[in-house]
Order: C-alpha cells, then sequence, then structure tokens
C-alpha cells in the first residue's frame, strides 16, 4: 500500500472531543485559511482523524449492509442516527478511530461543534480495500487449486462423494476453508471411509461445525414430545435428507436434558442400533440426526409377524448393551422411541436417560411418571420411588411393555397388566414385566436368553 497520507490541515491537539481522534483545522479549497483583522486563522470547519495514523480496519460488529453505509461515500449525520440509531455516534467514532472515515465538525466560538456534520471515506481506505481485493484474488486462487487437487484424490471414495460435490460448487470462503479441512482429514482417516460406506448420512457429520444455518428445516413437525419437536430437514450443502429436533421451551431443565441426548448420541451413535447425533448447538438448543423412516409405533402392523418383532427387541437389546455396561439407563423405550435408519432398528431419545450414578446433580430433571416420562411403559420403580436409582432391569419391563403394546394394539397403563395373547411373546412380556425389579431379568443378555425359542 502507497505511504499514509497526512490530516489536510495542522492539529488542534488542545480540542480533543473524542477519545482517540485528533482535531484538525480544514482549510479552503485553495489551501488557505480566512483570518481575523489581527491575522489570525479563521477556522469555521474541522475534522477528526486518528492519532497515530492507522491503516485502515474494519471494526467488529458491522453488518456488511452497515459497512457498505458507512464506506461508500460521504454521509449526513442524520443518515448515521437513522441507520444506526441510538449507537450511531459509538459506531461512527469507532470507524474514524480505525482509520476508515474521517469526521467533519463545524467550529464556532473556538469550540468543535458537536454532533459532528457527516463524514467521508478515509483517502486510505480504497487503497486499503485494492490491498485486500488482491490478496482475496490470490487467496481465491490458491484455495480453488486446493479443493480440485482435493476433488480428484477423493474421487475413488464413493463415501466422499457429497465432499467432491461441494468442493466443485461452493464459492471461495469460509466454508469451502471448513470443506477442504473436512477432506483432508478424511484421506487421513481409515475409519472415516467406512463409516461412508455404510452410513449415507456421515458426510453431514464431517462438516458439522454448530451452525443451524447449515440446514434447511420444513415448516411443519414430524413429531413433538414433552420437551422438544423434530422437523424433517436437509443439509444444505451436502444436500442430505436430515432430522433437527429443537427445544419447545428454552429453560435450564430441558436444556439439561437435550445436552444429555447429544452426549449419549455422540458417545454410543458409532453403534447400528444407538441414533447418532450428526451436528448440535454448542449450546444445547437443538441437535441434528440422521432422518428416519418412521417408528416402531408407525411399522407396528408388521411388527406383529413374529421374525419382525424378534428383530426389533434384539435390536434394542444390543443397542442398550454399552450404555447399561457403562451405568446408562434410558427410561424411555416405547415404540415411538425405537426408530428404522437404514434398515435397521435403533434406539433414540435419550433426553430422560439416567448418567452414572453420581454424576447427576440434580435427579429431578428425569423424574418420570406424570413427570417427563411415558405412563404405561415406564417400571413401577421409574414412575415412583427414586428413579434416579433404578438399574437395567427398569428398561427391561419397558421393552416388555413395547412387545405388548405392538401385538395388542393397545397403550399399556400404568401397574395394569398387557400381555399378548398368544405364546411365546405372553410368557416373555410376563418375565419382563415382573413387579419387582428383582424378579425380572437383570440385563440385557438374560433378557435374550428368553427370546431363544422364538421363531
Amino acid at each position: 500500500m502507497t505511504a499514509r497520507s497526512r490530516p489536510r490541515g495542522f492539529a488542534m491537539r488542545h480540542l480533543g472531543v473524542y477519545p482517540g481522534l485528533t482535531t484538525y483545522a480544514a482549510p479552503l479549497p485553495d489551501g488557505n485559511y480566512r483570518t481575523d483583522r489581527n491575522g489570525n486563522p479563521k477556522i469555521t470547519r474541522v475534522t477528526l482523524e486518528p492519532e497515530g495514523f492507522p491503516p485502515p480496519h474494519r471494526p467488529r460488529g458491522l453488518t456488511d449492509s452497515q459497512w457498505a453505509f458507512a464506506t461508500n461515500g460521504p454521509r449526513r449525520w442524520q443518515s448515521a442516527v437513522t441507520t444506526f440509531g441510538v449507537r450511531a455516534e459509538e459506531i461512527v467514532t469507532e470507524l474514524a478511530r480505525n482509520g476508515c472515515i474521517v469526521l467533519e465538525c463545524d467550529f464556532r466560538d473556538a469550540r468543535v461543534v458537536l454532533p459532528p456534520r457527516g463524514w467521508a471515506p478515509h483517502p486510505d481506505l480504497h487503497a486499503a480495500r485494492q490491498e485486500h481485493n488482491t490478496q482475496r484474488a490470490v487467496r481465491r486462487a490458491a484455495q480453488g487449486d486446493e479443493a480440485r487437487r482435493l476433488a480428484v484424490r477423493l474421487a475413488p471414495y464413493p463415501a466422499a462423494e457429497p465432499l467432491v460435490a461441494i468442493l466443485g460448487a461452493q464459492r471461495d470462503g469460509a466454508y469451502r476453508d471448513h470443506v477442504i479441512e473436512a477432506a483432508r482429514v478424511f484421506l487421513t482417516d481409515e475409519t472415516m471411509i467406512d463409516a461412508g460406506e455404510v452410513a449415507p448420512w456421515a458426510a453431514v457429520r464431517w462438516l458439522k461445525r454448530g451452525t443451524k444455518a447449515d440446514y434447511e428445516q420444513d415448516h411443519e413437525s414430524l413429531a413433538e414430545g414433552g420437551q422438544g419437536a423434530v422437523y424433517g430437514g436437509v443439509h444444505k450443502y451436502a444436500r442430505i435428507p436430515v432430522a433437527l429436533k429443537k427445544l419447545r421451551y428454552i429453560d435450564e431443565d430441558s436444556i439439561h436434558r437435550m445436552g444429555r441426548e447429544i452426549s449419549i448420541g455422540h458417545l454410543y451413535g458409532e453403534h447400528p442400533n444407538v441414533m447418532p447425533v450428526l451436528d448440535s448447538d454448542p449450546d444445547g438448543r437443538w441437535f441434528v440426526m440422521p432422518l428416519a423412516n418412521g417408528s416402531a409405533a408407525t411399522h407396528a402392523e408388521r411388527l406383529r409377524e413374529t421374525g419382525a418383532l424378534r428383530d426389533l427387541v434384539t435390536a434394542v437389546c444390543e443397542g442398550l448393551r454399552r450404555p447399561h455396561a457403562d451405568d446408562r439407563i434410558h427410561r424411555d423405550i416405547k415404540p415411538a422411541n425405537v426408530l428404522l435408519l437404514n434398515g435397521n432398528w435403533v434406539v433414540a431419545d435419550w433426553g430422560l436417560g439416567r448418567q452414572p450414578r453420581g454424576e447427576t446433580s440434580v435427579p429431578r430433571r428425569t423424574r418420570t411418571g406424570t413427570g417427563f416420562g411415558s405412563e404405561g411403559f415406564a417400571a413401577p420403580e421409574v414412575s415412583s420411588g427414586n428413579p434416579h436409582n433404578v438399574l437395567a432391569a427398569a428398561d427391561i419391563y419397558s421393552i416388555g411393555r413395547l412387545i405388548a403394546a405392538i401385538l395388542t394394539g393397545e397403550r399399556p397403563e400404568q401397574n395394569l397388566p398387557l400381555l399378548p395373547a398368544g405364546e411365546p411373546w405372553r410368557a416373555i412380556v410376563v418375565e419382563a414385566t415382573r413387579h419387582k425389579p428383582t424378579d425380572r431379568p437383570q440385563d440385557v443378555d438374560e433378557f435374550l436368553h428368553l427370546l431363544k425359542d422364538v421363531p
């Protein structure tokens, strides 16, 4: 950039009106000042410019439209008030301190008149913009070359097709940098290649950045629960269908429960029978998961066939195995929370899950019964008593009630028996739903043993 130009006029340092800005006498177009009867310069107009002549630098917090308004041409002060409102003086003086504009004020009775008359872009700003555009063009060319190089390297991997498409279509900018970094990680991590081949939604996880604007959301919800609603949607850039779960009420307890659901989705989401979390709000108000093909509730009719029901029950048990081993209990197993994803049944909605004992500071956040649980499916010790002390047998009870609800087509009522008519499921439900937790199977392996005679 060319050498920094100095303000036009002489400094009147004793007349500083804004911290960081110096008052300069503004000469007439011919370069002279009017004089009084004693021959002293008679100043009628002054400019306010930054000390130290800093190169122009855009302040943080301005939108693109505000920045363009402030620097694309001379403006009157009333325009600043109209655009920036009560923050007009704060914003405009910050622009001046950053060397972006030159403020102009009237000068009367040896005093600077405020507020300013208006301002003009600083002469150095044009040169700074030219330099910025040159640097941007160089960076854009380098970014384009890197995107093309990575696209060639990714071409042999079908799982990377979404990344290749974005690299080819996305214009220069921060998001293409984000995709370039994701592509580099993909090429160095063999587990990502394998995951992408079996999970068509994997690219959404690779591209996650906790930004809701990356997703398009349907207007109508797919489902609504006690604390959240689920909407269909699509990743804007990868064009992969997703589901977005959002809190209906923004309060501390709801955010904490959704944070628990997000945490478990990240911990166990690689398991084929656990619903994964692909992206999430850093503050825990929403998250993104793959779009399922319905739930056990919507597929209940076909699940009444013995083999299909056995596969579902087995999948639920396998999805619970690792969390149970880590002392995490779901506590809300029901048909609506078992989803069909890419041909597999997955356990979803862990918002009422109990963390390992000792890790939950406020047990009431996951109370059930008439609170946040599902009456009829919750084990007696969950719906009454101390739900924080329940064991895996509580989830076994809920699986038994799930089986009964599917086979009978009826919703269970709390603490009232509901048994299917035929064997072998009737006996299995009896064993799983005994009132005392110690009388039930104590883990998923014991429960799966009951299924040994199911054809």
